[in-house]
Formats: C-alpha cells, structure tokens, sequence
C-alpha cells in the first residue's frame, strides 16, 4: 500500500463483533445499533461469528445484508477454539482421531459459511487444548504439529476452491498448548509446511506480545504470509492504552504495503463497548496522520525546504 510521500496511508478497520457482546453489544440481539455504531465510527467492516450450527442461517443472512447496507465488509468470520468461547472441544492437534476430525468438520462449516457471502471473508484457526498445561504441554510437540499439520491441510484444501483464506491463530501459552504454535515464527512456519496459497497467519498484538520478539520485527517476519491482524493492546485493551508502539506498527505495515484489516479485538470492552469502538480507530487514524506528517518533515528535510 503505498502513497505519495506525506499522504497518511489509510488502514482497513474492523470490529470483531464477539467481543462487544458482553458489554450488551450483541450483535444477534441489537444488530442495527451494533452496526450503526461501528459504521458511523469509520469502520470499514465487521467480523462476524463462525457458528453455523449455533446461528440462525436467516438471522445470520440478516445481519450480513444490514451490514452491507451500511457500507461494511465482512473481512472475517471468527472461529471460536477455547472453551470459554466454543463451549465445547475443538482441538484440530488432538491425538483422539474422533475429536481431531470434529474440529475440522466444525472449520469446514465455517469455510462453507464463509463461501456462501459474495466476497468470501477469512477464517482463522488455532491449536488450543481442552484444559490448559502450563508450563509445558504433556503431548509432545512433534505429535501436536503433525496432528495440526494434518487437519490445517484437510482444511486448506477443502477452502481452495471454495474462494476461502485459512490463517492460522498462534496463542499464547496460558491459552494454548503450551509449547507448541504460540508464536508467529511457528505459526509461519506450519504455514510454509502446508503449502497452500490460501493458508497463512494471522498476527493478534495481545498473543505476539506474550511470545514473539518485538512486534514490528515479527510482522516483518510474516511478510507476505500475514493475512489478518488482531488488533489490542498489550493488556488486550484499546490500542493506546498500554505500551506497544502503534506508530511504529503503522510505519511498519506502511513499508511492507500491507493491505489486509486490522480488527479490534478488545476484551473485555472497557469502559464500554460504544467508548471503545469510537476510541481505538480515532486512535489509530491518529497514528496514520503522524506517521505521514512525520515523513513529510523527513521529506522537507531532505529536500532543504522550510
């Protein structure tokens, strides 16, 4: 994504709408609201629930259309892994062969789900467990990855010729397994083992701060491969709020020509849902204009002028 020297580069912005639903922003409950607010804030999308079995197809196609009215995409479906989100047991790295293949029959709903709109959104997947074993996974490592190597392939091939992109979700170790895809730099590398052109990663700020090394470093690392941001603080509140330097991530992403969304993912929603929503992409716009006014000070400079 490149600009002329001084212009601000302007950033894909998108909400992912779970996280609102806590704090009385359900989406399946309160949709116009819920998408009025996200839209009038400058949004460009929203990313949507992946529960095919869970959502109502029609209220499901409903918010879609109402979404699309008010001019926001559906970059994302998200998947829920973790038990406090999926209420159940979807391990794609399970050794159990009946649990291993539920998972990935749960992701190829979400894939045909995804299939289904008219500019098919991504889905993200991730390696978490049923019960956390920190500090360090009792499956050994070579065993979880050739498991998740395996249904990350089965997924991928089954997304091609649906249109659909996979990216895999690195999560931390207090989340996740222990010791196996916490970091990007594994995630990555899962990713260059599958190889499908529609498998990549996924960076979320508040995992890759826990695990990788400094985050503009790590994006760099992803390159071509990243294909969606998890956008939070190091306290996994509003960008702005702890200490990750956001103008070095928009210059960072400036330089690598990044194109993809950078979707909220705030939790809980403090102070409250609507406060959160409007602060963190003024925030960031913020931090799009710095960045340009500081290369145009930098571009004056070299050119001798006032």
């Amino acid at each position: 994504m490149v600009t002329e020297e001084g212009q601000a580069v302007a950033h894909k912005y998108s909400v992912i709408l779970v996280t609102l639903a806590s704090d009385g922003g359900n989406v399946w409950e309160r949709p116009r609201e819920v998408l009025e607010t996200v839209a009038d804030a400058g949004y460009d999308g929203v990313d949507l629930d992946a529960e095919p079995d869970r959502i109502d197809p029609e209220r499901f196609e409903e918010v879609a259309s109402m979404a699309a009215a008010l001019g926001l995409k559906i970059p994302a479906l998200i998947c829920a892994w973790g038990g406090w989100h999926a209420g159940e047991v979807r391990d794609l790295a399970s050794s159990d062969e009946s649990v291993r293949s539920y998972a990935v029959g749960y992701t190829k709903k979400c894939v045909d789900l995804a299939a289904s709109l008219d500019e098919p959104p991504l889905i993200e997947i991730a390696a978490v467990p049923p019960q956390s074993e920190y500090p360090v996974t009792s499956v050994p490592r070579p065993v979880l990855r050739r498991n998740f190597v395996k249904s990350t392939r089965e997924i991928g091939a089954y997304a091609a010729p649906r249109g659909v992109r996979v990216a895999i979700e690195p999560i931390n170790r207090f989340e996740g397994y222990a010791g196996f895809l916490n970091s990007i730099v594994e995630a990555k590398s899962v990713a260059d083992e599958v190889g499908a052109e529609n498998v990549g990663v996924l960076a979320d700020f508040f995992h890759v701060n826990i695990e990788d090394g400094a985050l503009t470093d790590t994006l760099r690392l992803a390159g071509e491969s990243l294909m969606g941001i998890h956008l939070a603080d190091n306290n996994r509140q509003a960008p702005g709020t702890g200490h990750i330097d956001f103008l070095q991530v928009v210059r960072t992403l400036n330089s690598m020509g990044y194109s993809g969304y950078l979707s909220l993912d705030a939790v809980p929603a403090r102070p409250d849902w609507k406060t959160l929503v409007k602060s963190s992409i003024h925030f960031m716009k913020q931090m799009e204009q710095t960045a340009a006014l500081q290369d145009r000070i930098a571009g004056a400079e070299r050119g001798g002028g006032g």
